[in-house]
């Protein structure tokens, strides 16, 4: 199923349970399309600054199993919300919302880049310690992958910064996951700085995180660590937000990237590798299924974090 189409139906099923905000209007060949905030409609008891929780997915368009994961994941908190009433409680602490897809162009032309050829996760004002290889911005020419721009942000870079700046503002703190697809044989949660190889901004909580996954779940699949490991890039928008965020001495912000491992999905379908949707997406339906299974441990743990994460902060 397109994976706008399972955002509208999505919408349709839990109107009502959810709130829905249009953060940005965006134009491409094929139609016009709305950049979405969903909301979590919780008690209206829930304190004045909540800690909060940002799920964003569908960045690179050719990644939309991101889209199809975080809105599996949406519907199982929603369905628990109905009858478990110690869920429901543990939802006053928290705010939990999402932007199923940050590039909807991208996702309908089934494209990385937006209807521009602009790379999201390259457009942000900022840039790496040291040159960087091609996959971490490029600014020859929007027909080539990994294109920042011109210089100015994409209305969905500006879409996300915009959001999560006026969570931050209203949070006591916030953590944020970014899905993605595509990077090797892995599962990877990276942390953020890929502009640098030097640790990030509150580095100790993420080694709190970390250790609490690696003991409460002990046979979890990631690998736990900083995206520049792997590669540094120009112009990444978690950077930006997070410099920006410490630039106004905001509350605690801890953005992470779920990088998912979508190699593995070629090994039983090598033809798919002659599709480009292939290297990103499981396409089978019952891959599409175990995989939304495969996340949902994570998805849960960092809602459990986010209820409760002064003492989960003070603990560790």
């Amino acid at each position: 199923m397109n994976a706008l189409v399972e955002i509208k139906k999505f919408i349709d099923q839990y109107r009502g349970a959810i709130r829905v905000e249009t953060l940005e209007t965006v134009y491409c060949d094929v139609g016009t399309f709305n950049v979405e905030l969903l909301e979590l409609s919780v008690d209206k008891r829930q304190r004045n600054k909540p800690f909060t929780l940002l799920l964003v997915a569908g960045c690179h368009g050719l990644e939309a199993i991101g889209v199809t994961v975080l809105l599996h994941h949406f519907a199982h908190v929603l369905e628990l919300t109905r009858w478990n009433h110690a869920f429901q409680q543990s939802l006053q602490s928290v705010r939990v919302v999402a932007i199923p897809a940050l590039n909807p162009c991208g996702i309908a032309l089934s494209r990385r880049a937006n209807a521009q050829g602009i790379d999201l996760m390259r457009n942000a004002p900022v840039h790496a310690e040291s040159p960087v290889p091609f996959l971490g911005g490029q600014t020859l020419t929007p027909i080539l992958p990994y294109y920042r721009g011109n210089g100015e942000l994409a209305p969905e870079s500006r879409a996300l910064i915009s959001a999560a700046q006026k969570l931050l503002s209203s949070s006591s703190g916030m953590i944020a996951l970014d899905l993605h697809s595509g990077f090797g044989a892995r599962d990877r949660i990276w942390t953020p700085w890929s502009m640098s190889s030097a640790l990030p901004p509150h580095w100790d909580h993420y080694v709190a995180l970390e250790k609490a996954l690696n003991e409460s779940f002990p046979d979890h699949v990631y690998t736990f660590e900083q995206q520049s490991h792997s590669y540094q890039t120009d112009g990444d928008l978690w950077d930006y937000i997070l410099m920006e965020n410490l630039r106004q001495q905001g509350p605690l912000f801890l953005p992470l990237t779920l990088e998912m491992g979508s190699w593995n999905w070629l090994k039983k379908a090598p033809w798919r590798a002659f599709s480009k949707m292939g290297w990103f997406h499981p396409v089978s339906p019952h891959r599409v299924q175990r995989v939304c299974r495969r996340h949902i441990t994570l998805l849960d743990f960092l809602v459990s974090v986010s209820a409760n994460a002064e003492s989960f902060f003070k603990f560790n």
